[in-house]
């Protein structure tokens, strides 16, 4: 039986979803200071319908009341086709389980995290382990040029796309 305090808990929690390449990255939250949990999920071979499928199975273990995810029409978001297909799926999903849904563009992640001085995904993930202790052993060393995107960057953008709900919510 669920007790009044872990309703109350409940109520507010979100689950931010962050489709890639390699599969999605998610974070479970409850508010923009605490993250309950954040992965990476690798679907190999990669399928929007396994992708979806483990998606499902978070959602219905975690129980959130909101799914956070990226709006690709917005400013800044270069999603390929198979993404922007992925992101709808969760959408329609979320809506069949009657779950509010709530879409952030990068644009709005770069808003809310310009105010910490963080502009670029790295920026924002240093800005993320500095405040989140959870995160802290996830940061990743920034980037070259040369190298494809880190494997944990899915997860702070997760998180993330988290924060800039509850920031853009107050």
């Amino acid at each position: 039986m669920t007790s009044k305090a872990q309703k109350s808990k409940r109520k507010q929690m979100i689950l931010s979803l962050y489709p890639n390449s390699l599969g999605f990255g998610y974070a479970v939250m409850d508010n923009a200071l605490s993250v309950l949990n954040s992965q990476v999920v690798q679907v190999k071979p990669i399928s929007n319908s396994h992708a979806l499928g483990r998606i499902k199975e978070i959602i219905d273990y975690y129980e959130p009341k909101i799914i956070i995810i990226e709006d690709y029409n917005g400013i800044g978001s270069r999603k390929s086709k198979r993404i922007e297909k992925m992101i709808d799926a969760i959408a329609r999903y979320a809506l069949k389980k009657n779950l509010k849904t709530h879409k952030y563009s990068r644009a709005d992640i770069r808003f809310v995290f310009s105010n910490f001085n963080a502009h670029t995904k790295y920026e924002i993930a240093c800005v993320i382990a500095e405040n989140i202790k959870a995160m802290e052993y996830k940061l990743m060393k920034p980037r070259k040029t040369s190298e494809s995107e880190k494997y944990m960057a899915g997860a702070f953008d997760a998180v993330s796309l988290g924060i800039t709900h509850f920031y853009m919510m107050d």
